[in-house]
């Protein structure tokens, strides 16, 4: 769903005394400005994640750690992280470990070969298109996850890891917990 579909949805079920223990949505979820227009209502809820400032994994052009990255998008934005600010950044570290490996980048050929055997860390994780399920795939880490309410932080809400069990590396901030 999109934010302002499930923001209906989740408003009029509750109206309707539809209170379920749990409730974990994807696209809906995917930004902090979502979940605060719920209010409290969007305390608890969960999601998968793709990234945040948890993971332990480096950048291969700056450096930066994820908690770095995040951080410095904040700084930089006056906004809260979210899962797209690694993969975003991940594209670039992919596109120039490409580049650089390419015997000649204005050589068709040659940027495909450097292209298929990319084998990288990133922000977001290895990426490696020879080792996912399927060729040209590259599977990255997927955890899950809650939002919580934080009233005395920066911002209304955190997306914390509750469970790393896809993705071992990745630290838990916290239990699953009920909605409610």
């Amino acid at each position: 769903m999109l934010p302002p579909d499930f923001t209906t949805f989740w408003t009029q079920a509750a109206q309707q005394g539809f209170r379920p223990k749990a409730a974990t949505v994807g696209k809906a979820l995917l930004f902090p400005e979502a979940i605060g227009a719920l209010g409290d209502a969007g305390h608890n809820l969960s999601s998968e994640i793709w990234w945040s400032p948890s993971h332990p994994f480096t950048s291969s052009i700056t450096g930066q750690t994820c908690g770095e990255l995040a951080a410095a998008f904040t700084a930089a934005t006056g906004k809260q992280w979210s899962q797209p600010v690694g993969y975003g950044h991940s594209i670039f570290e992919v596109a120039l470990d490409v580049v650089s490996r390419a015997e000649d980048i204005n050589d068709p050929e040659s940027m495909l070969a450097s292209i298929v055997s990319t084998n990288v860390s990133t922000i977001a994780g290895p990426v490696s298109w020879g080792s996912g399920p399927v060729k040209n795939v590259a599977k990255m880490p997927l955890v899950g996850g809650q939002w919580r309410r934080t009233p005395d932080g920066p911002f209304d809400y955190d997306l914390i890891v509750t469970s790393n069990e896809t993705a071992p590396d990745v630290p838990v901030g916290g239990d699953m917990e009920p909605i409610g």
